[in-house]
Parts: structure tokens; sequence; C-alpha cells
């Protein structure tokens, strides 16, 4: 994943469905072709749908103004396929679908208004309205919109499309967002207002080896405060912190806390290397939910001292613990998937003792001596629920570099409760 700004263009997550949206024609899926209109409209409205029922089940209705184009795009191109059909029942037809678009206005209304009963009332009506023109269409067309509807994508590679439950070919990540369609010029807009700009203060410079007391700034392009519940949750937190020094040696993951003002968040760690610190804050702000990582810099005093070892190193030492990374192909390529297995001993024994750490058993974060670009992977599998959970000794990982050079691999694991990190080294190649 790539820096300053590594915004997934294609993708973008809403609030009530917590799901990327792509334009309906931007990728597709490999086994299926793109559909007719008409079932891309209607797997539109019934996507729609389950947004307006899980913010009816919650009763938040922030989002509901971003419905009106989506039910808007999709009905014309249906009264445009009512037109030519030219049968007795499309006037009665066109009436019912205006009548449909109308209620997603006035819930719109409701909705500004805070007026949640209302709401909750105009969602039943659209339902009803729905259901009853959709028994007026053939069950074949319903069905296959209803498939094009349930697709699934990957959070950091919207571009890997498949079944709920598949793994990214790219990360080895579930399959875990449901893709959601929308009109282009929507898509388009929201992935405006979804852009986060980020920065850090500091009590003093940072100084070797003294504690750094620490403020993360979230901010959207006018200046307004984007708070927590405008961010998506990403393994367990909402906002992870990657901070690393110049010579890529000295690598910290925070996860800053909320302050009594809105879009500050806090944060303390120690650095232990003389100069600025890069980072980089990984986040999925509402209403596209589009994972941004924006990078940032931390003042320090001192000299920072350069990248002085590019030696390709796979095995690690720390803390009476043995890490060892192996590459399924002996290297690493730019646009490449790379399979690579993290196995973790002590005393030469393989360790099955690996407390989940955000949901998973290991995490992977490298860094590109070019100070840009960034990749975060985790192991293959589904999240790790149950904190009592155990795992190892081998977890194996997807590796996808897009740019080549050294890279700066850093293990974390939790072993009984305390954070660990084991240091790497490897090229990407061309």
């Amino acid at each position: 994943m790539a820096s300053r700004k590594a915004r997934l263009l294609l993708g973008a997550v809403f609030l009530l469905s917590a799901s990327v949206t792509l334009s309906a024609r931007e990728v597709q899926p490999e086994t299926m072709s793109t559909p007719a209109p008409v079932v891309e409209a209607w797997a539109m409205l019934f996507q729609m749908m389950d947004r307006l029922h899980s913010a009816a089940a919650r009763r938040e209705f922030t989002l509901v103004h971003n419905e009106d184009p989506v039910a808007s795009a999709a009905v014309s191109t249906l009264i445009a396929e009512v037109n030519k059909s030219w049968a007795p029942s499309s006037g009665a037809m066109k009436v019912k679908w205006i009548a449909f678009v109308r209620t997603i206005s006035a819930l719109h209304t409701a909705a500004d208004a805070g007026q949640s009963e209302a709401c909750l009332e105009l969602v039943k009506k659209a339902d009803d309205e729905l259901q009853e023109l959709g028994e007026k269409t053939d069950p074949a067309l319903l069905k296959a919109a209803h498939d094009y509807a349930e697709r699934y994508t990957c959070p950091m590679h919207p571009d890997v499309i498949g079944a709920k439950g598949d793994t990214c070919g790219k990360c080895g990540m579930p399959l875990d967002q449901p893709v959601v369609l929308l009109a282009s010029l929507l898509a388009g807009n929201l992935a405006a207002q979804s852009s986060i700009h980020a920065t850090i203060t500091t009590d003093t410079p940072l100084e070797a080896g003294k504690p750094a007391h620490a403020v993360l700034h979230l901010r959207r392009g006018k200046g307004e405060p984007v708070t927590l519940a405008e961010l998506v949750e990403t393994h367990t937190r909402k906002i992870h912190l990657l901070i690393v020094d110049q010579s890529l040696t000295d690598y910290h993951h925070e996860h800053p806390q909320p302050t009594d003002k809105p879009g500050d968040y806090t944060f303390e760690f120690t650095p232990r290397k003389p100069g600025p610190y890069n980072a980089w804050a990984d986040v999925r702000p509402l209403p596209l939910g589009l994972q941004e990582y924006e990078k940032m810099i931390i003042a320090g005093t001192g000299t920072p001292e350069p990248i002085s070892d590019k030696t390709t190193r796979l095995e690690a030492d720390s803390e009476g613990f043995h890490f060892e990374v192996s590459l399924e192909k002996g290297e690493v390529r730019v646009g490449k998937v790379s399979t690579a297995k993290l196995r973790v001993t002590r005393d030469g024994k393989g360790f099955t003792q690996l407390e989940p750490v955000m949901a998973v058993f290991a995490h992977l974060v490298g860094f590109n001596e070019d100070g840009e670009t960034v990749l975060h992977m985790h192991p293959i599998g589904a999240p790790i629920l149950n904190e009592s959970d155990r795992g190892g000794p081998v977890l194996e990982f997807k590796i996808y570099a897009t740019k080549p050079g050294f890279t700066r691999l850093f293990a974390q694991v939790q072993i009984n409760g305390r954070q660990i990190f084991a240091p790497f080294g490897f090229q990407v190649m061309k």
C-alpha cells in the first residue's frame, strides 16, 4: 500500500453496512460478466434497502441523504425499461416507481429533521412498495440481481471480489465486505467527502529515550473534526498509527485515544532513535469508510540515522524467542503475490502459545526505503475472536508489494500479555 494518501479509490464503505462501494462497472469478478442494466438497478435497490433496514434497527439515519441519488439512478433505469415494454400496465408501474422514489425522498427529509419514528414508518413503506413492484417482475431477473448484490471484497484490495469467506489472493484476508453498487457520480462525490488530513503535535520535539506525549489531529478538507463515530473499525481498532524512525529500526504500533476535543486523539511512545519519525494513520473515515494511509512527520531532535544495513535478514531473535520468515519463491516481486510463513520458536521448539493481538496471532508491517510505502499483512484465515485461543508455531501470510527496493519488515505478536516485535529485511525485486 502506498503512502502519503494510500486511498483505495475503487472502494468505499458506508456506516450502516461497513461495505466497499464500487461504481457498478468499475470492478467485476472474473466469473461474472456485466449484467443487464435492469439487474444492476435492482441490485442497487436491494442493497439500499439493506442499509435502510440497518439504519432502522439502530435508529441511525444520518446517511439517508446518500440514498436519494441511489434510488433515483436505479429507478430511472427501471422506468426506461418500462417505457420500452408498451404493456397496458406500464403507466401504473411508472406511477408506483415514482411513488417509491418520493418515499425515499420523504425519508431523507424526516432524517434531516431528526424524526426517528417517521423514518421507521417510511422505511417500512418503502419496503412494502419495493416488494409489490418485485411481485410484478421476472423472478429470474430478481435472482440475478440478488446474486450480483451479494458479492464480497477485501478491505485492503478492493479489486479482489468473490464470495463471502473467500480469501484475498493478494494478502490472505477474508473477503468480508459486501461490494456496494452506486451510480458513478455518487461514488465520486462521496470519495471527495471521505478524505482525511492528519497531523501530529507533541509537547516537545522527540528525544531518544524520553517518553513523548503526542496528539493526533484528524480533520476533513474544510477543517471539520473526525470523531470515532465517523470511523469504521478494522481489526478491533478505529485508529492504527504506524510509527518508525528514518533508519527503519525503531517501530511502534499505537492506538490513539479520544480527548475532550473532537477530532483529537492522544498517545504516548518512547523513541529510541534521534531525529524525526515518520508516522502513518491507518483509518477508514465515513461516509465511505475508504481505507487511507495518511503520512505525517513527528519532529525530533538530533541527527537521524540512515538506513545503514540493507542486508536480507529473514531470522531475528527478540526477548528469548526466535522468529523466522520463509518465502515460498525465495523472493518478493512487485505486483506478484508471494506466500510467506512466519515461524516462532523458543529453545529450538515450536511455540504454540501466541495470543490474539487485534484479532489475529501476528501482524506483519513493512516499510520501504522510499519512506512512503507501507505494507500491512495479517495471517491467512478468519479473525480470532476468542481471547483464550492460542496459535503458532507457523503462520502463513500473503505479501503483495507495489514498490521495489529494500523493505524493513516487523512481526508483531503477543505473549503473556506483552507485545513483542521482531525485525527482518529483504529486497522487493522489480
